[in-house]
């Protein structure tokens, strides 16, 4: 009987994790891009943290390409994530905790995605958000996702409190339906949107804990994970006042956790060129062709590593 014998390579199972980055997470478009045109490199399992969040959830939603640039195209801060009336809802109830309210971003993301759940999707998602106040790690996904989650990675990653030593506990919640909601979480940058309360915790952006979340693609199955950061970005190339000061040290404080999330990955770059980009300027389009760019460089050398060609 013929192939008796012969060896077949099982069909690797690929995820990517996208990093946070405000309105520099254009580039994740194009690095989406990219992955839709190279062979075997599209994922089946999507993470994200913050702006990365966004890209996961669009790409798990089975959105066309084309379809997530228009959209890009079309954001505007007041129509697609500030919700003045829910931001004056939170002052008036004494209930602040930041500026204003990224209410809108929820709403924008649940019609993008029709209104659907993580268990509706075909591929498997997470979004990552933190509670501060708790120090816990929460992880919005499915219940098919949850169920397989290899707890060994996240403690890899990031170690749960043990007797006198500190820690960050991690939760994984698979029975939250709106997505939409969960994106507001992880979007929820300190001190600039209000926290975002779900099931009783107080929510902020998962990349406090968790800047890019390669150690969550790896537990949720990933056999070939991919990381793409945008992080590094936060550290200003010069320190002219207070903002600046308290971005180049968060930065600072986030480059081992970053390192150590980047080592988990098979590709895990920086995405290079978006220093001097605005973290809160969504018309930076030229960022997507930055994206595919690196992106495809990403892959190219991964492939001349793999051959032979270039030695480590």
């Amino acid at each position: 009987m013929r192939g008796i014998g012969l060896k077949i390579a099982p069909v690797k199972k690929v995820g990517v994790a996208f990093g946070g980055g405000g309105a520099r997470g254009l580039a994740h478009l194009g690095a989406l891009r990219t992955l839709r045109k190279r062979e075997g490199y599209f994922p089946g399992i999507v993470a994200g943290t913050s702006a990365g969040s966004i890209a996961a959830t669009l790409c798990a939603s089975g959105i066309s390409q084309r379809e997530i640039e228009e959209t890009a195209m079309e954001f505007n801060w007041f129509r697609s994530v500030v919700s003045l009336s829910d931001t004056l809802r939170h002052y008036l109830g004494k209930k602040k905790g930041g500026l204003v309210s990224n209410a809108k971003l929820g709403e924008s993301i649940n019609r993008l995605i029709s209104g659907r759940s993580f268990d509706d999707f075909e591929m498997d998602l997470a979004v990552v958000a933190t509670e501060i106040e708790k120090k816990t790690r929460v992880i919005f996904t499915s219940k098919r996702a949850a169920a397989r989650i290899d707890w060994n990675y996240l403690y890899q990653f990031l170690l749960p409190p043990e007797g006198n030593k500190p820690g960050c506990e991690t939760v994984v919640i698979s029975d939250f339906k709106d997505v939409g909601k969960a994106v507001m979480a992880s979007c929820a940058v300190p001190g600039v949107f209000m926290p975002v309360e779900i099931y009783g915790m107080m929510l902020l952006d998962g990349g406090v804990v968790d800047q890019v979340p390669v150690d969550v693609i790896r537990a949720m199955g990933a056999d070939f994970a991919i990381g793409i950061s945008l992080a590094l970005a936060f550290l200003p190339p010069r320190i002219t006042n207070a903002p600046q000061a308290l971005s180049g040290m968060v930065g600072l404080l986030g480059v081992q956790q970053l390192r150590k999330s980047m080592d988990m990955a098979d590709i895990g770059f920086q995405v290079k060129g978006i220093e001097y980009r605005s973290p809160v300027n969504p018309r930076q389009y030229d960022l997507i062709n930055l994206g595919e760019e690196q992106m495809n460089y990403w892959i190219d050398y991964h492939e001349r590593k793999k051959s032979g060609i270039l030695r480590r």
